[in-house]
């Protein structure tokens, strides 16, 4: 018997329909499974790709603060899912923002797109 495909399988297969800027910002992360410190090397509004020598296990939850320069004040994700983790990369789905940091990460990558790499 072949079960239905569910809606989760399809977006799955889908292309993402945000484009990963590519960056280089430190970050600190905190969970239950462990806790260290790494750089952001892409970030999107969904989630990031993170390099650490700390190795999470996928679906570990954790909370995440990014300082991106410019003075700006840090990107602090309340909660973050370790989704795929490959050698010393590991990358995370935002789930929880709080307060204003949403629309701060938002303008902060629309800053960062260069419309010549389109």
């Amino acid at each position: 018997m072949t079960l239905p495909e569910k809606d989760d399988d399809k977006k799955a297969q889908q292309p993402r329909s945000r484009r990963r800027v590519p960056v280089d910002y430190p970050a600190l992360f905190t969970g239950d499974e462990g806790s260290g410190h790494g750089t952001v090397t892409n970030l999107t509004i969904a989630g990031c790709e993170i390099k650490s020598h700390i190795q999470l296990p996928i679906g570990a939850g954790l909370s995440l603060r990014v300082q991106a320069p410019e003075a700006r004040p840090p990107i602090i994700i309340a909660l973050a899912i370790v989704r795929w983790k490959n050698g010393d990369r590991f990358g995370l789905e935002f789930v929880r923002f709080e307060g204003r940091t949403k629309e701060q990460l938002e303008d902060m990558l629309n800053q960062r797109e260069d419309p010549a790499e389109d």
